[in-house]
């Protein structure tokens, strides 16, 4: 991993309502961490760097997702990591489902960009799209949840 995209790694946490968040990609392991105090951990193999709230900027306003009601029956799609949700594959298209779409076990129900990769969050099961938690372009934090899937 780059410098550049572990900074826009914590910039997107940081700006998420996520309070932990690990990520091991290539011998690297990050944990980040919030709410008490705020240390971010870099684990390099050999020694964790502790890297302070100060290193990371929080310029931008935080969006919540909605939170879930009591009572919602259906499964909940929750956010596998953090990163920007995107309801459509481009700009231009389509999302990918709406409230009411009947979707099949492994569809593509959004995208969620992380350190400029794209992952495609597919549905669990069968089932009817009961709520969408989120809005497009909405950063998401690690287990926020995404979708309310019903019978």
């Amino acid at each position: 991993m780059e410098l550049k995209e572990i900074k826009e790694l914590f910039k997107a946490f940081d700006e998420s309502g996520s309070s932990y968040f690990a990520l091991e990609q290539d011998g690297v392991k990050i944990k980040l961490k919030k709410p008490s105090e705020m240390v971010s951990v870099v684990e390099t193999g050999a020694r964790p760097i502790s890297i302070p709230e100060t290193a990371v900027t929080n310029q931008v306003n935080e969006v919540k997702p909605e939170t879930p009601q009591e009572g919602e029956d259906g499964t909940k799609v929750l956010a596998p990591l953090v990163g920007v949700f995107y309801a459509a594959p481009t700009p231009e298209a389509s999302a990918y489902v709406q409230v009411g779409d009947k979707v099949k076990e492994g569809q593509i129900l959004c995208l969620i960009e992380a350190m400029k990769m794209m992952s495609e969050i597919t549905a669990p099961k069968d089932g009817i799209i009961k709520k969408i938690y989120v809005k497009n372009q909405d950063v998401v934090g690690f287990e926020d949840p995404l979708f309310l899937i019903g019978d």
